[in-house]
């Protein structure tokens, strides 16, 4: 082998070695030691989604959050039960999905109570949380009072998320530009150790979830319980 020869194969394997240290760092900077929590909103319905959800998770192990509303709940009982047979957590998104940062403190209170009690009704469970619909008035340091004082009526801990998946937005789906997406918040917060993955319960989102979750685990991150 000749001199040349010889040294464009050193650059050639220099320049793996250094593209996967590189890939490595990469991965490492996003996932090493942090958690992320599955959690998804605006179940039980549509029911084909929601299975396949379930089916996915239930294959990989995982335990997750389903932030539903009280008027599928009523209309679709034995999807909420399925939720929580399997051993999810379910919690409350109001009954009918309003801004809930500007109703009233009685709509706001028909609001969750109706929910609370349908739920309990009909799986047994109780909810702990309430994210509110968009989020609004849940965000610290913009907390509705209204939602607060009801919240904390019902014993429950307004939360939002960390991850906004935007799994909602055409394309629906978790594809390419929308983990592209994620990668950036996931970046963005390089101090957090533990997220909160926002997602719904659609059809897209149920095609995509298993690459999704091959993707987290690719970056890294150990999926945890709620």
């Amino acid at each position: 082998m000749s001199n040349r020869t010889e040294a464009f194969s050193f650059i050639r394997d220099y320049s793996k070695i250094t593209l996967s240290l590189s890939i490595g760092e990469k991965l490492k900077m996003l996932g090493d030691e942090k958690s992320v929590v599955l959690s998804f909103d605006d179940g039980p319905a549509p029911v084909t989604a929601l299975e396949d959800i379930l089916g996915t998770l239930q294959r990989h192990e995982i335990r997750a959050e389903f932030y539903v509303l009280g008027s599928e709940v009523k209309q679709y009982p034995e999807a909420a039960r399925m939720i929580v047979r399997q051993g999810h957590d379910i919690q409350n998104h109001s009954w009918g999905h309003p801004n809930l940062a500007t109703e009233t403190e009685q709509n706001v209170r028909w609001e969750l109570e109706q929910t609370q009690d349908i739920i309990h009704a009909t799986t047994g469970a109780t909810p702990t949380k309430i994210r509110p619909p968009y989020g609004a008035g849940g965000f610290r340091g913009n907390i509705d009072p209204e939602l607060l004082a009801v919240a904390d009526d019902l014993s429950l801990t307004i939360v939002t998320w960390d991850i906004d998946t935007e799994d909602w937005k055409a394309p629906r789906g978790l594809g390419p530009e929308k983990i592209r997406n994620i990668e950036t918040q996931f970046t963005q917060q390089q101090r957090k150790v533990s997220f909160n993955v926002l997602m719904h319960v659609q059809q897209a989102t149920a095609r995509d979830l298993p690459s999704f979750i091959a993707q987290l685990k690719e970056w890294g991150f150990t999926i945890a319980e709620p």
